[in-house]
């Protein structure tokens, strides 16, 4: 009959955290302006674990990527036996990964547990059509019209790779549950831009004196 403790639950009709941090900011305030001092507030719930969980994950993204991308970046560097070829295909990487997140931005899709597996997914995707274009100039390297030759053959199987994966990824832009569709968007975008990334700045920076360094697999 004389209750000393009250549960209330507020329901939100948006999703992301930043709207999770100003509902709890708001009710803080409220809490601080009219409550008596000796009232105690605990905001709690299912909420602030997914914001706990989100920057959990957030934090550990920009680990993972740093990491990975020396590691991608070591590992072509050692098995071309050059440090310039590991430049070549590690800077394809850093744009597609800003452009990706520039992206998300623009078209208002926020940063939760399953966009921030983006990042990760797009090195592994993009790294493999800049290291087709290398092995193919390398191989064509010192003939007439290197270049030429390489977008007519590993240029064309990367274009028709890009548009085929990204179909198969684009179908789940049909499904009704919002993180998948954006998942599926995300990932036909990571692989139409890799390509780009593969056939425009790759060739543009092996045309640079790096290119000179990239050991070629047939002399001229």
């Amino acid at each position: 009959m004389e209750p000393t403790a009250i549960r209330a639950s507020i329901q939100l009709r948006t999703t992301g955290q930043a709207d999770t941090d100003r509902a709890v900011e708001a009710i803080q305030r409220f809490v601080r302006d009219n409550f008596p001092e000796n009232t105690t507030v605990l905001v709690g719930g299912a909420a602030l674990v997914e914001g706990s969980l989100n920057m959990l994950v957030v934090k550990s993204l920009f680990t993972s990527m740093i990491i990975a991308l020396v590691s991608l970046f070591c590992i072509i560097a050692v098995s071309n036996r050059s440090f310039a070829a590991g430049l070549v295909c590690a800077a394809p990487l850093v744009l597609l990964i800003m452009v990706n997140f520039a992206v998300m931005g623009f078209l208002g899709i926020k940063l939760n547990i399953g966009t921030a597996m983006i990042a990760s997914l797009t090195m592994g995707i993009g790294i493999d059509y800049t290291i087709h274009f290398l092995e193919a100039y390398k191989r064509e390297r010192g003939a007439d019209g290197a270049f030429a030759r390489v977008f007519k053959t590993a240029g064309i199987a990367i274009i028709i790779d890009a548009l085929s994966v990204g179909a198969g990824f684009g179908v789940l832009l049909f499904s009704q549950f919002n993180m998948l569709r954006d998942l599926g968007l995300l990932i036909a975008l990571a692989m139409l831009l890799s390509a780009l990334a593969g056939l425009i700045l790759t060739p543009v920076l092996l045309a640079t004196p790096l290119g000179n360094f990239c050991r070629p697999l047939r002399q001229p």
